[in-house]
Parts: C-alpha cells; structure tokens; sequence
C-alpha cells in the first residue's frame, strides 16, 4: 500500500512540474506581448502551460537587460514584496501585496537613491505619510503636508503628475492633475487635465479640463495613483500585439500563427514623403467651421491610419 501511495504521489508532481516552464516572453512599450525584434521589455518566469499563469519568482526585464521589476506570484496572484526600478537599475518603489492589491506601506525612492515618499495602500483608499524633495527636506510628515507623485501611463505613452495637501493623512484643499505627452512630433508640454476640492478627506466638487481649454463640472474623484496598474491587466490578460504567434512561442497554444502579410519585417513603414508630407496632407483636406476659426480656440482631433 505505501509504494501505491508513493508512486501515486510521484506521478502528482510529476504532472504538475511536466506542465510548468521558465520561459522568457517579450513585450513592447505597451506591455503587449510581441516578439524579440518590437521589445522594449523582456520577463523571465515559471509559467504553467495548461493555465497560463505564473508561479514563483518572475523578473521583467528593460531590453537592455537593467531588472523593471521582481516578485513573486501565485497562479498569477502577487504575492510578498515587489520591487521596481529605474531603467538605470536604481531602486524606484518596494512595497507588498496582498491579495492582488497594494497594501500596506510603500516607499517609493529617487534616482539618487534618497527616499521621495512613503504612502499606505488599504484597497481604495490611498494615503501619503512622508514625502521628501531630491535633497532630502521633508515636504511633509506624520500624514500633514504638500505631496506630489507621478508615474507613466503606458497606454497612452504619457506621465501623469498629480499634486495636493494632505492633513492627517486626508486630503485636503485643492488638488491638481497634469497629464505631459511623450509621444514624439507632439508638444511635451505639462497640461492641466482635472482640479478637485476636497474637505477633510471628502470629495466637494471638481473640474475636467478639455484639450480645447473648455471645462466640465464631475461629480466624483476621478485621479488614479496606481502606476502598474495597466501593465498587469495586459499581462494576467495575455494581450498581444500582431507580431506575437504560437510559432514564436509554442507553449502558448491560444495565439494565431505568424501573419505571412506582418512578417518578415524590412523596415518601419513610412509615408512617401515623411511625416512632413503627410502633415501637409491634413493641413490640406481638414475643414474648420467658420464658429472654430472665429472661436480661435485649439482643437485636438485623433486619426487612425491603416497602413497596407
């Protein structure tokens, strides 16, 4: 009976470890999976090839082989302390998870290596304790104080800055959102995009301020603090860019097989002309109403462009 037993649980383990793989699996500057020639980024870990989720220690990767991140995860749940760095491979935040959520105390640093501000992650709620300029004088302590924190949305390729007052570890007063593009041919320019009023924690009211430089009232907090919030959605969803196939990665059965008409790529795609051409064709074909002239007033308009 025990070497019934023993051999039963022999087979268990061998099935499961059968099913696990370290892999390495390449994603570009949206965190979408592609393969090595469109990467920006790069992770390394135990992935189970009948679930698709993670388990252990996983490390992601910039190109250029500088660390991202590491932490450890369970069937995908982060688990345990997660550390986030610089594309220099200084030490930029650290904190826990629990349950898939900040939670607890994380410290986020400079690229000096001073600490910049230790902020509480209960679920929703969000609260900055410390906070320090690069010269290491405390803006603020014990929860009372100006904060400001910024972080990149990768969707969108553009950094979200977000400023106000905390007393006792409540918000307070105005606060102010900016979003700056860092896409390139478009201004960088920091550009207000919400200011809201709060009383002792309590949202009052608040503005939306359109490219246009008109505004809207909103009746709720809408400014995020979560940083990697959108690349570990992508991730947990496996989203995947066009030039990501199950040739590239065999073990991961739900992708298509590679495109013939995508690969093999030359060279970028580009307008006959250059950009500079295709700018003159917009000047040439967009039609403005006589009221958006008069008005004077900047119009942002967004185009898609499908490219044979």
């Amino acid at each position: 009976m025990m070497r019934v037993i023993l051999a039963t649980i022999f087979l268990a383990s061998f099935g499961t470890t059968y099913s696990q793989k370290i892999a390495i699996t390449y994603y570009d500057s949206a965190w979408l999976l592609t393969t090595k020639n469109f990467a920006h980024y790069y992770r390394i870990g135990i992935i189970d090839t009948i679930k698709y989720q993670y388990f252990g220690e996983v490390k992601d990767f910039y190109i250029n082989g500088k660390l991202q991140m590491k932490g450890k995860f369970q069937a995908n749940i982060k688990v345990d302390t997660f550390y986030f760095y610089y594309p220099s491979g200084k030490l930029k935040t650290k904190g826990p998870y629990r349950n898939n959520d900040r939670f607890g105390i994380w410290t986020n640093y400079y690229e000096n290596g001073r600490i910049k501000d230790k902020v509480s992650f209960n679920r929703d709620f969000i609260a900055a304790l410390e906070y320090y300029d690069e010269n290491g004088i405390a803006k603020m302590v014990n929860g009372t104080g100006e904060w400001e924190t910024e972080y990149y949305d990768d969707l969108i390729r553009e950094v979200i800055t977000v400023k106000g007052l905390y007393e006792d570890s409540l918000r307070q007063g105005t606060w102010k959102s900016y979003r700056r593009s860092l896409m390139p041919k478009i201004s960088h320019e920091r550009k207000l995009e919400y200011v809201e009023e709060y009383e002792h924690g309590r949202f009052v009211r608040g503005k939306y301020y359109w490219a246009g430089g008109e505004n809207q009232d909103i009746s709720q907090p809408t400014m995020m603090i979560l940083p990697e919030m959108q690349k570990f959605e992508k991730l947990s969803k496996w989203s995947a860019s066009k030039y990501a196939s199950i040739e590239a990665y065999p073990y991961l059965k739900f992708l298509p097989k590679v495109d013939s008409s995508v690969f093999p790529v030359d060279k970028k795609a580009e307008f006959p002309g250059g950009l500079d051409s295709l700018k003159r064709i917009f000047d040439k074909n967009v039609k403005l109403s006589k009221s958006n002239i008069a008005s004077q007033k900047s119009i942002s308009s967004m185009f898609n462009i499908l490219i044979d």
